[in-house]
């Protein structure tokens, strides 16, 4: 139970993503607060080590060299993609909608594994394939043909692309034996420095007046919370169902808190094209559960962990 409260704390800390950028607003540019957001983070995680560094479950940050490179390659989908895009995505349309299409990650996920991984698919994760083009379909339909919306839209499935890349990619780190904190420090920080090549294909702004600079504080403590939520729920619950459990809290906790907070109105076919996306998420994660168990069976619990924001 202990671990199951701790998840559902990590998946709402990372649902005030949205909540932090839409605050913000325009007194800084997108990707500049994501740099800002993945380094401070990174520091964070950094200054938790080296002072916990006798605790049993913090682990060290070394990786081999011969790894590097991919590490690189795995920060730039991740982060640099997958985080840099969703908090732009947040500039073209209203939470919800950045959160629902961004959560299509699971299944690309199991698309990418058949080739890479060779992994075969199931006839339940076609299904859920089809509930998350139903789902995308039915948010696009629902704007007006803004060009804003659009891009904004299709912002939030190319950071749904660039995590599940990254997802895929970080198989390969498990299997090699390195530790959550291993890979989440890593990308976080490359991922945040390589935002720095994408600043000059938006307008710079930085404006730290007012509440700005603590809000840009407070978004980047949420993902080390979140982070850190996640490690400890680690200890007691099962890799898969922590994802299946962060998968459903962090986008409704998202759509409420844009509710509450914002005030930001949640359309119907929003809501129905988010069901059939989280219903998606479910089977996908049904049929992950069987596979990664067989992967796992001579492994440690905490060596076979999931992945979140």
């Amino acid at each position: 139970m202990k671990g199951t409260f701790y998840l559902i704390l990590t998946g709402f800390f990372l649902a005030t993503t949205g909540i932090w950028v839409k605050l913000i607003g325009t007194s800084i540019s997108p990707f500049l607060l994501t740099i800002f957001r993945t380094l401070i983070a990174a520091a964070l995680i950094f200054a938790m080590v080296v002072i916990s560094r006798n605790m049993k479950t913090v682990e060290t940050l070394k990786i081999k060299k011969r790894d590097a490179l991919l590490m690189l390659v795995i920060a730039f989908f991740g982060v640099t993609i997958g985080l840099g895009f969703y908090v732009k995505s947040f500039s073209y349309v209203p939470v919800a909608n950045s959160v629902m299409l961004v959560y299509v990650y699971p299944v690309i996920v199991t698309l990418l594994s058949w080739p890479l991984l060779k992994e075969r698919i199931t006839r339940w994760e076609l299904t859920a394939l089809v509930l998350i083009l139903l789902g995308i379909w039915t948010i696009y339909g629902s704007e007006i043909n803004i060009a804003a919306d659009v891009l904004g839209n299709t912002f939030a499935l190319l950071a749904g692309l660039g995590y599940a890349v990254f997802i895929v990619s970080m198989r390969f780190f498990e299997e090699k034996g390195y530790k959550y904190w291993n890979v989440t420090f890593w990308p976080l920080l490359l991922g945040g420095l390589l935002l720095v090549l994408l600043m000059p294909f938006e307008p710079f702004t930085f404006s730290p007046s007012g509440m700005m600079p603590l809000y840009v504080l407070g978004l980047a403590m949420v993902t080390f919370l979140g982070y850190i939520c996640y490690a400890e729920g680690l200890k007691t619950v099962r890799a898969l169902d922590a994802v299946i459990i962060t998968a459903l809290t962090e986008p409704l906790s998202a759509m409420v808190l844009a509710f509450l907070i914002l005030g930001e109105a949640i359309p119907q076919s929003v809501l129905a094209g988010g069901a059939l996306i989280i219903a998606a998420n479910i089977l996908v994660s049904r049929e992950h559960r069987k596979k990664r168990i067989r992967r796992c069976k001579e492994k440690k619990p905490q060596e076979c962990f999931g992945w979140t924001w």
